[in-house]
């Protein structure tokens, strides 16, 4: 049987390298771990509620944006506004920053 699944690019991420280190392939990691929570007796962790995954969610978000913004650039015109956008982002990317080593 196959399914599949969403995630966030920084779980597939995480995933993937966990899968690496277990010398797994990425689905093959996600089937074993998730037969394992499956089958175990206790509660089951679960990522949302973790405090950090809205900051986690929040630099994804603006890491997308910085590469929409850099990589729509085509023209002359267009790449003088790429430098004059950046700035604001970057604040925006300092103050999740701080959030998360504030959280962590």
């Amino acid at each position: 049987m196959q399914k599949s699944v969403r995630l966030t690019p920084t779980a597939f991420s995480a995933i993937r390298e966990r899968a690496a280190q277990e010398h797994l392939t990425t689905s093959g990691f996600i089937a074993t771990a998730a037969l394992a929570a499956a089958l175990a007796d206790g509660p089951v962790g679960r990522p949302e509620t973790d405090p950090r995954r809205p900051l986690v969610e929040a630099l994804d978000r603006l890491a997308w944006e910085l590469c929409t913004l850099t990589g729509t650039v085509t023209g002359r015109e267009q790449a003088s506004e790429v430098p004059a956008a950046l700035p604001a982002l970057a604040q925006r990317i300092y103050a999740v920053l701080d959030a998360v080593l504030e959280a962590a």
